[in-house]
């Protein structure tokens, strides 16, 4: 009988795999072994194909743990002779010899470091950055950077090459974000864009380290809150890198059915929620959440908003480095598209700024220590509690840190806040409230005022107290008729009388000039001082102070003119607070709409103007045109200051003659703890010409730049530090432009 065993290379294998197939085809019960293939043989041949690949792989597997168990021995052989080495008596008596080699090696990496940075700049500009670093970041950002240098010193970074190597142009990018969360570049930027930030690949060893780990409580308040919006706030809480938190969800008594069912289906362990049974506002929630918090720092946040990944671990860190009582942060806002914008990059701790507009809103972080000094929220302040317990915070310490990241995306919705200051009236009376009582606590008389060009804000003005005599120095030189119309003005305007005025004349020759000085001499409340010396600015106006008799100091250029009657009483009455320093005005061009100064920026470049040329009625970054906000310092063209605090740092500094001796006076009283403010409710026109140019001759540029050195040389804390300004705003943006 014929016997096929042809076929297909599957079906020949079939055979193979299945002898008694074979012997029923030599039996002749099947005419071929192909038929018998093709009627039951395809699926079982495939099955047995699998089980020879399985049979191959447990055979695979079989060999690589008897690998894996001679890996191990190996280890285990390894450890014990490493244990044997460390527990030798040579190891112990080598240990002082590798410690030192090891300081040995991060000496010469710090040496390798410095002196590639010496190539490029000086021994005091390199001190300076490493102080501020320090004092920023602490030794660890010192490390950081170190570590950084010498990689970049010891391996190859790669350097693009320019356009006409390369045969095509490169063109400039910017980040941008689509609603999806999507980033790319663009070839412009359309403004703000928020990035995300990566998650630390050092993360587990950083919370290995951060012992004790501070307990965070968020307190969210919730009140008929749409699921999408209390889903998004549960989200960004869970998503948290710091694992150490508390979720307490205080519920308004919401009368929506879809906000208590969402209430109802939270199962977290990490979430505690409480059931109100009468609506108690927002004060009376969050007290209510304050009550039942276990954790060490107290978190405020919106039923409707957000905060970053970042948020807990960057206030750990903040709480490790500064041990700080109260932290606020940077915040951006989401639109109803879910796009970021309006980034408030904020200033460090500012009183005055405090007192005038809630700057430090979210995130914000307080010790549970001093919240149960501080007391809770109040009910009558609803609207503006946060405010209201923040001045009473600041009454009780001043341990407050900031930190410069956006932390926070304050949520726009139709009728918030974060929509428009004027949706709700009566945040507007809760603003004045606040800041009256907080005058009243701390025995302070003013009032609270409205700024006419931006309905809804407030400004706070001080009542100058007692009858104190004010002395307005006014260095001059050849300037008859400048100073004829400085003085004028002064005399026909002011309203407070108490004052007197204290010339000193530089030298002046021309006949007008002395002549004028002459007749003015002779009048009551006005003192002229000849100085015929060469020019020097602090020594005119420190021998202007020690010939005056006033407790308030006004330094005034000869080329101003008063525009109101009441600017004396409303500079004097910031420079009377106990923690105000040097106070400064708004000082207006020629024609009284464009700015010369409200206030002094400490950028990349060196000391500038704020809002050069801008309209002097527009509200500036965040109302700080129209705002009493602090600032590092303020121009010596129109500065006062009380004489107790004048002498405290022994005056202006008379090793600079010319240029920055009224920022050196406004760092240095800083530096003692004043805080200088401008009062821009006072403005004054400043004959300093706006067209003038630039003054391009060799030789004062080169006097300035030498200056410019010696301001840093003696304040080197402040070299490219600004702590009014803001790192995420432009180095150089004298209108407080986000950075691109």
């Amino acid at each position: 009988m014929h016997i096929e065993v042809g076929g297909s290379f599957d079906e020949r294998i079939y055979l193979v795999a299945n002898p008694d197939v074979a012997d029923a085809v030599k039996q002749g019960l099947f005419i071929s072994g192909v038929e018998h293939f093709q009627k039951y043989g395809k699926k079982e041949g495939r099955i047995a194909s699998v089980h020879q690949f399985i049979v191959g792989q447990a055979r695979q597997i079989s060999f690589i743990k008897q690998t894996i168990t001679q890996r191990d021995g190996q280890i285990a052989d390894l450890n014990g002779q490493i244990r044997a080495i460390y527990n030798s008596t040579s190891w112990r008596m080598s240990a002082p010899l590798r410690c030192f080699g090891r300081i040995l090696q991060k000496v010469r990496v710090v040496g390798a470091v410095s002196r590639r940075l010496l190539q490029n700049e000086s021994l005091p500009v390199l001190l300076t950055k490493v102080l501020r670093v320090l004092r920023r970041e602490g030794l660890q950002g010192v490390k950081a950077r170190v570590h950084r240098q010498h990689h970049l010193a010891t391996h190859a970074v790669f350097k693009p090459l320019p356009s006409e190597v390369l045969g095509f142009k490169i063109r400039p990018s910017a980040i941008v974000r689509d609603l999806d969360g999507h980033y790319a570049l663009a070839s412009a930027s359309k403004g703000y864009t928020y990035i995300a930030p990566q998650r630390p690949i050092d993360l587990d060893a950083q919370f290995a380290v951060l012992q004790p780990a501070p307990l965070f409580t968020i307190v969210v308040p919730v009140y008929n809150t749409t699921c999408d919006l209390l889903e998004a706030v549960l989200t960004s809480v869970k998503a948290q890198w710091y694992p150490h938190w508390q979720l307490v969800l205080v519920d308004d008594a919401s009368s929506a059915e879809e906000t208590r069912t969402a209430l109802a289906q939270i199962s977290h362990p990490q979430i505690k929620l409480l059931q109100l049974e009468k609506n108690q506002g927002i004060a009376g929630a969050t007290n209510v959440g304050l009550e039942a918090a276990d954790g060490d720092f107290i978190v405020f946040m919106d039923h409707d908003d957000e905060i970053t990944v970042d948020c807990l671990y960057e206030l750990s860190l903040c709480i490790r480095r500064e041990q700080p009582d109260f932290i606020y942060s940077d915040e951006d806002k989401i639109t109803e598209r879910g796009e970021y914008t309006e980034p408030h990059f904020k200033p460090d701790w500012s009183p005055d700024t405090m007192m005038s507009t809630m700057f430090t809103g979210h995130v914000s972080c307080v010790r549970r220590s001093l919240l149960e000094k501080v007391g809770g929220l109040r009910s009558e302040c609803n609207g503006c509690q946060d405010w209201d317990f923040v001045l009473r915070m600041s009454e009780q310490t001043d341990r407050i840190s900031h930190i410069p990241k956006v932390l926070y995306h304050w949520r726009i919705i139709p009728g918030s806040t974060a929509s428009d200051i004027a949706a709700k009236s009566y945040i507007l009376d809760a603003s004045k409230r606040v800041r009256e009582d907080a005058m009243t606590r701390r025995g302070l008389v003013g009032v609270v005022e409205p700024i006419m060009q931006v309905p809804g804000y407030f400004r706070v003005a001080y009542q100058l107290q007692g009858n104190p005599l004010v002395s307005i120095i006014i260095p001059t030189r050849d300037n008859e008729k400048v100073l004829r119309r400085c003085i004028d003005s002064i005399q026909q305007l002011t309203s407070y009388h108490h004052f007197e005025v204290v010339v000193l004349d530089n030298g002046s020759i021309e006949p007008a000039t002395v002549a004028h000085l002459q007749q003015i001499k002779e009048q009551d409340g006005i003192t002229v001082i000849r100085h015929d010396a060469p020019f020097n600015f602090s020594e005119l106006n420190n021998i202007g102070v020690r010939a005056a008799a006033g407790e308030l100091l006004l330094f005034l250029n000869d080329d101003t003119e008063v525009l109101q009657k009441d600017w004396l009483e409303r500079l004097g009455g910031f420079a009377q607070l106990a923690h105000v320093g040097a106070v400064g005005a708004k000082l207006l061009y020629p024609g009284k709409k464009q700015i010369q100064h409200a206030g002094v920026l400490n950028l990349e470049a060196g000391p500038m103007h704020a809002f050069t040329l801008q309209d002097c009625d527009s509200p500036g970054y965040y109302m700080r045109n129209l705002l009493e906000y602090n600032w590092l310092a303020v121009t010596g063209a129109c500065l006062m200051v009380t004489r107790e605090k004048f002498n405290a740092i022994e005056g202006f500094s008379e090793n600079f003659p010319v240029a920055y001796n009224d920022v050196d006076l406004c760092m240095r009283l800083h530096d003692v703890g004043f805080y200088n403010v401008v009062c821009q409710s006072v403005r004054l026109i400043h004959h300093e010409s706006a067209s003038r140019g630039l003054d391009l001759d060799p030789s004062k540029i080169a006097r300035l730049k030498c200056d410019l050195s010696r301001l840093y040389d003696c304040n080197p804390a402040y070299f490219q530090y600004d702590p009014f300004h803001n790192p995420n705003l432009h180095p150089n943006g004298i209108n407080f432009e986000v950075a691109a």
